[in-house]
């Protein structure tokens, strides 16, 4: 299920990965859970002219195999980030596309920005659930794997309404305390976001 496009002007937009075949190296990663037959075989299609500049990890088990040369698994994000930092990901001519949930796609997104990509290295594409990652505006913690408009932050438990502002920065949608003018008034709760 897609959800209807934002008039939220932060909200990102994903195209489908496409290879850059001026550019160098090519890091494909990509988020087990989440891909199927279909999105796998898209994939191979697309990055078959850079094939020999192509380095694929996924984080987590693939159900379907990915008729693109060899896939390394990885068990988490934490080995993505010590094996980016490792193959020296910091040419200008290098480019990293990342497929998976919103808030794996982000997770990568800024581990990369940390290792020293520029954000015009990196392709993003969602696929998989719409669960999100929430900010709290109040103490500043996240919240994970967020379906509902309205959840209890798991830093500091105030009822945050969900909206639909996103920040790059945080790779999470703003959380706001949803009863912050009248105390225990709140919307139903409602899963908007499978």
């Amino acid at each position: 299920m897609q959800l209807k496009p934002s008039e939220i002007k932060s909200r990102p937009v994903y195209a489908p990965l496409a290879p850059q075949i001026d550019a160098g190296r090519h890091w494909l990663v990509l988020e087990g859970a989440a891909m199927d037959e279909a999105l796998l075989s898209g994939l191979a299609a697309a990055f078959a002219p850079v094939a020999d500049r192509l380095q694929v990890w996924s984080v987590g088990v693939l159900t379907e195999a990915l008729s693109l040369g060899q896939v390394t698994a990885l068990a988490d994000l934490a080995a993505l980030q010590t094996t980016l930092a490792d193959q020296g990901l910091l040419r200008v001519s290098d480019r990293l596309f990342v497929q998976g949930s919103e808030p794996f796609v982000w997770s990568v997104f800024l581990a990369a920005r940390q290792l020293g990509l520029a954000e015009s290295q990196i392709q993003l594409a969602h696929a998989g659930s719409q669960r999100r990652r929430v900010w709290c505006t109040h103490c500043h913690g996240s919240t994970e794997g967020v379906t509902t408009n309205v959840v209890a932050c798991a830093g500091c438990g105030r009822h945050l309404l969900v909206r639909d502002h996103f920040s790059r920065r945080h790779g999470a949608f703003m959380g706001v305390m949803v009863d912050a003018e009248q105390p225990g008034v709140r919307p139903a709760v409602q899963e908007v976001f499978p």
